[in-house]
């Protein structure tokens, strides 16, 4: 009941931030939510996400549609694209898709790359490079591991590949459904698993909202040192859909210009104590990639959980 209040108050909040007026003939654009802070806050009064702070901007711009959001956790989000077709999601990550069910837009966010998290007690065992980095791959070549895991998630080609090479040496802990970040770095800090991966600023989030927070370590990984990773929306691979990624690369251009957008950036995504790394890598992929037709590069990126190859 709690947390079905929360749910009608951030929607009441989003509601009441962007008044937009709509035609009766306007056609409905559905956007997706799941539980996944700080990319999206749905159990905290008004406050919102890096994801929810730019779906509000879009949606702003986008003013021929009416706007519907729904809550699905990213395990069902592959079920759900045309059954609410057009729905589009904020956060996906800009390579060529891993099914037929959605469409990108241009390139909207800089995250940089995912490291591990961990507790203090498995990271004091890890054998770390002198730049404090984590060799991942020669970690599971000798060593057995346990892996929390969310559902449906993927990282980058580089990790994924290295996962799936590995995969006989991990021992996975998928977690699905509602609260999902939150519940697997829980079950992290109680000793349910080795490690995540995940990028920074998600555990920045977790520290200032959980008991056990303390308990955990974020871990550079070397295969990725120096990587970023661009972010787009995806919409339901349909004409409505394709419609929908033509209006948004439209708007776009501009959007990832505004004083809006780089306020959700400096909210959630710039790493603290690295600021100046951070913003100055950001103007350089803005300036290259950002609200710009850039071609998903091809990826074998895929689900790993499922299977053991």
């Amino acid at each position: 009941m709690r947390k079905s209040y929360h749910k009608l108050l951030l929607m009441l909040c989003v509601a009441f931030a962007t008044p937009v007026s709509y035609s009766k003939e306007s056609p409905t654009l559905h956007w997706v939510k799941n539980d996944a802070p700080p990319f999206y806050i749905v159990d905290n009064d008004c406050q919102q996400g890096f994801g929810d702070q730019v779906q509000t901007v879009l949606e702003k711009r986008l003013k021929n549609y009416r706007h519907s959001t729904l809550f699905v956790p990213l395990s069902r989000l592959e079920h759900t694209w045309q059954e609410y077709n057009p729905l589009c999601f904020v956060t996906m990550i800009h390579e060529k898709p891993v099914n037929n069910e959605y469409l990108l837009s241009m390139p909207n966010a800089m995250y940089l790359p995912h490291g591990i998290i961990t507790t203090n007690r498995f990271a004091d065992t890890l054998p770390l490079q002198a730049d404090g980095t984590l060799a991942l791959e020669e970690l599971l070549e000798h060593r057995k591991v346990t892996m929390g895991h969310i559902a449906g998630r993927t990282y980058s080609e580089k990790l994924d590949s290295i996962l799936r090479r590995q995969r006989k040496n991990i021992e996975i802990n998928s977690r699905a459904g509602a609260t999902e970040t939150q519940g697997i770095l829980t079950m992290l800090s109680l000793g349910r698993f080795d490690f995540v991966i995940e990028y920074e600023f998600v555990l920045n989030h977790y520290v200032d909202s959980a008991d056990y927070a303390d308990q955990l370590r974020f871990i550079p990984i070397s295969e990725t040192r120096g990587d970023f990773i661009l972010g787009a929306v995806g919409c339901s691979n349909s004409e409505a859909g394709q419609l929908a990624i033509k209006h948004i690369n439209e708007a776009l251009p501009e959007l990832v210009q505004s004083r809006a957008y780089r306020r959700a950036v400096a909210n959630w995504l710039v790493p603290v104590g690295d600021e100046v790394h951070y913003w100055n890598r950001f103007d350089k992929v803005l300036e290259d990639y950002l609200g710009h037709p850039v071609k998903p590069k091809t990826t074998l990126r895929q689900p790993i959980a499922d299977q053991q190859n």
